[in-house]
């Protein structure tokens, strides 16, 4: 090899190494942004709480309670994303598989994911999980009396270039007249809003129980990592 090429190969591996440096470096500041984000939102859920035990008012304590654990889902969220953050994106199946225990956990519902690796920016990832916490929170108040360990089916799959994934219970069903674009309650306002900023539809019907379907366009799937591996919408 000659001289010149000798330096003209020196410089592409400079170049290939001062990238990749640059790469791992925004990771982590993107790992500890939503480390951050995190504790951050943990202490305001913490604060209402705080709060609720000082208001007397049953509906306003009822909202502070809401309110509080639609922000320490999304800091667990964070956590996890942090967590499940690789090079191409997120894997939802793994991230959605721990973010589906956490569900679980805090709603008592037996939470079931039936998903396939997919690879996703972390913003879909993010506003995916916020809108399964809101229909399982929605699930256990009126599917199921509160607390009762019913099923939840959670499922999430592409086709082609689209990924819908669908947050399904064994309850009573949809009202005879429901209709999500009619709905003026807190967490039907959040899923028309993800659907919206994910250039997606949601679709809600009954099917043994009240089937929600969330589909949004994607790009081109990256390649899953090898070794990767299940919040309140009123009727």
């Amino acid at each position: 090899m000659t001289p010149a090429k000798d330096i003209e190969t020196e410089r592409a591996t400079a170049a290939t190494t001062a990238a990749a440096a640059r790469l791992s470096s925004r990771q982590e500041q993107d790992r500890e942004l939503d480390h951050r984000l995190a504790n951050s939102l943990q202490l305001a859920a913490d604060f209402l709480i705080f709060e609720h035990t000082r208001v007397t008012d049953p509906k306003a304590r009822a909202a502070l309670i809401e309110t509080a654990e639609r922000l320490s889902a999304v800091g667990q969220m964070h956590r996890f994303l942090a967590a499940h953050h690789q090079a191409g994106g997120i894997d939802l199946e793994p991230f959605l598989r721990e973010f589906c225990g956490l569900v679980g956990e805090s709603t008592g519902l037996d939470c079931q994911l039936e998903a396939e690796p997919v690879v996703v920016d972390a913003e879909v990832a993010q506003q995916l999980a916020i809108a399964v916490n809101e229909l399982a929170m929605n699930a256990a108040k009126h599917a199921y009396p509160w607390g009762e360990r019913g099923p939840l089916h959670v499922a999430c799959h592409r086709k082609g270039a689209t990924l819908t994934i669908s947050v399904a219970d064994e309850g009573e069903g949809l009202g005879r007249n429901f209709a999500a674009k009619r709905q003026t309650g807190l967490g039907m306002s959040i899923l028309e809003a993800i659907a919206r900023q994910l250039r997606g539809t949601l679709e809600a019907v009954n099917d043994g129980g009240a089937r929600f379907t969330i589909t949004v366009p994607l790009p081109p799937s990256p390649a899953a990592t090898p070794g990767s591996r299940s919040f309140s919408a009123e009727r």
